[in-house]
């Protein structure tokens, strides 16, 4: 047998050989029976601080910690993850590969850069380096992430001035001398809100008070101005919303009941025509006084009852409408202050009295007073004014379904406008000729059927106010009234004469063939048997559209602001109802057409225009 020999070198070179390999036969043996570890959640960390991930939970950004990143918790033994993140709104997805804990996303401890969205991680854990061999465990996970702020809440309502404060409870009441000095109300918010809604009630007289506030504190008065409401029961009611000017998620909304009081607070009680010595003139509203009756070198007393230091004047004359303000710290408070003489002169004015607690209008607003009259100067003045007779352009007016009829009046030879004067034509209806409309001039339009009384009036707007006339309610005898028992220059027709207005369909032919009845008139009986026959109401003023130029000569130019896949159509008739142009126009337009008027006949025509949305009518002027 042949032996071989190996020298020493060689004996420990196999021998090293042979413990190493040995060494690592136990390490993989050892490592074979280490058990493999599992996936026990994820969160949002950024290292030091961190918020466990839900499976399909919400999470704002901005409420997650800076520079987070997607940590996959794991408890056991693991060399290496895979993660891989879908976004489920793009499905676009990223894989990474993770050797060293912590296994995050993005790798290596990254933060965040993906934006908001819906995603979902899916990460598995490996025994071994690189993801070699089997997998140990398999986690998926879903969430959304937003940039939308929470939404803020309301923590209650406070009297504040910016430095003291008293915090409102449901149902308390207050003293407003306790108060903080020039308070107005806080809304009280914490939380991620841009804009608030207040809605203040006074139970106690009904009035009502709205303000938007964009910027914080939230305070009615806006701008942390004063409380002017004065006393009395109030309901507050507030809304916050997320975003500016009250759009966007309404976040919270608070409604409290709060009395105000003050015992010391005055009212006013009335107001005087008065010089301080001869017997005052109490002043009624609507009231017609002449200069001449009054007091010499008279003021306006505003008469009050109970404590209070100041009262502002506001006098208006409502034909010019300048205004004159004086404040009064001293009874009697007047106009002109300091019980001097009236300067204004003869006119309509407005008194608007507002009586505080303190001096120069500050405290508690107490009351307010307002009362409207006219000043006439009547010395020696012979009244030339005269009504006449009033005559008609016509007896019976035929109400289209496409224009109202206009009643022309022409002023009887005996009829004397003054200079400085003016007509109105005034329609009265019924035994009482109770004053349905009035119009300045010698015309009015005519928009119900019925039989009318039209009375001509000759007055002077600052001797005779027309704004007090309630139509409805006030008759002629009241205006007569109202002229004789204030010595008023000013003349009414109280017989006028007498019209019928019917109703008909598109035109005149129609309208006789909707009358089931021949056509009857009783003027005793003050009736009118007809079939009216209406299908829209002519002239829609809220229409948002333009026809120019009007009169027209060859060509109408059409705007109308259209709605959405809108599509108008429009038809032209003569006053006869006969259709004579049609077309139609949509969005592709941007809502602009145009009409060929050029073979039209001069006159008026109307306009129909018609959608699956709305119709309405308008008139249009050809000229030739």
């Amino acid at each position: 047998m042949r032996r071989i020999l190996l020298n020493p070198t060689w004996k420990a070179t196999i021998s090293a050989g042979l413990f190493l390999m040995f060494a690592f036969l136990f390490s993989t043996s050892a490592m074979a029976y280490t058990h493999c570890g599992n996936i026990s959640g994820f969160k949002f960390s950024n290292g030091s601080s961190s918020t466990t991930i839900t499976n399909n939970g919400t999470y704002t950004i901005g409420d997650l910690p800076n520079n987070f990143f997607v940590d996959v918790r794991v408890s056991g033994y693991s060399q290496s993850a895979r993660i891989r993140v879908k976004n489920l709104n793009t499905g676009q997805y990223i894989t990474i590969q993770e050797n060293y804990l912590p296994y995050t996303f993005p790798g290596g401890n990254g933060a965040w850069n993906y934006g908001p969205g819906t995603y979902e991680v899916k990460a598995k854990l490996y025994k071994y380096n690189g993801c070699k061999s089997y997998s140990c465990d398999t986690e998926t996970i879903r969430f959304t992430l937003t940039n939308t702020p929470t939404c803020g809440q309301i923590d209650g309502l406070a009297f504040s001035n910016g430095t003291n404060t008293v915090n409102i409870s449901n149902g308390g009441s207050y003293d407003i001398s306790t108060l903080p000095y020039n308070f107005y109300v806080d809304v009280l918010v914490s939380g991620m809100t841009e804009s608030a809604y207040n809605k203040i009630i006074n139970l106690d007289t009904g009035a009502v008070y709205t303000n938007g506030e964009n910027v914080l504190p939230y305070t009615y008065p806006s701008g942390n101005t004063a409380w002017t409401l004065g006393t009395g029961t109030f309901q507050f009611y507030s809304e916050v919303y997320k975003y500016n000017n009250c759009s966007g998620t309404k976040c919270d909304h608070i409604c409290i009941t709060f009395t105000i009081y003050e015992d010391t607070c005055g009212d006013i009680t009335e107001f005087q025509f008065t010089n301080g010595s001869d017997p005052a003139t109490t002043i009624v509203d609507g009231g017609v006084y002449n200069l001449n009756d009054l007091p010499n070198n008279f003021y306006i007393d505003g008469i009050v009852n109970g404590d209070s230091d100041s009262l502002r004047f506001e006098v208006t004359n409502t034909t010019t409408g300048q205004t004159y303000s004086t404040i009064e710290n001293y009874l009697p408070y007047t106009f002109p202050a300091g019980n001097g003489a009236w300067f204004l002169g003869e006119g309509t004015y407005q008194v608007k009295g507002s009586l505080f607690t303190g001096n120069y209008c500050n405290g508690s607003l107490c009351d307010q007073d307002v009362v409207t009259f006219t000043l006439v100067d009547a010395v020696n003045e012979v009244c030339e004014a005269n009504a006449g007779t009033t005559n008609t352009d016509g007896s019976i007016f035929l109400l289209s379904p496409f224009f109202n009829p206009t009643v022309q009046v022409t002023p009887g030879p005996n009829a004397v406008l003054p200079e400085g004067y003016n007509y109105c034509t005034v329609i009265s209806t019924g035994p009482n000729k109770t004053i349905v409309s009035w119009d300045t001039g010698l015309s009015a339009e005519l928009t119900q059927p019925g039989i009318y009384g039209v009375h001509l009036l000759v007055y002077k707007p600052s001797l005779l106010d027309l704004n007090t006339v309630t139509v409805g309610i006030t008759t002629a005898s009241d205006i007569l009234n109202t002229i004789t028992n204030n010595n008023v220059c000013a003349s009414l027709d109280d017989v006028g004469a007498q019209i019928s207005v019917i109703t008909g369909g598109v035109n005149e032919r129609a309208a006789s063939q909707d009358v089931k009845q021949p056509l009857k008139l009783n003027t005793e009986k003050e009736t009118v048997e007809v079939v009216a026959k209406t299908e829209e109401i002519f002239e829609d003023k809220n229409v948002d559209i333009k026809l120019y130029p009007n009169p027209v000569v060859n060509q109408l130019n059409v705007e109308l602001l259209l709605l959405d896949a809108e599509v108008m159509h429009y038809q032209v008739y003569d006053l006869n109802g006969r259709q004579v142009i049609k077309g139609m126009f949509d969005n592709s337009t941007f809502g602009k057409t145009q009409v060929n008027t050029n073979a039209l006949s001069a006159g008026l025509y109307i306009v129909k225009f018609q959608s699956n949305f709305r119709s309405f009518s308008k008139k249009i002027q050809v000229s030739k």
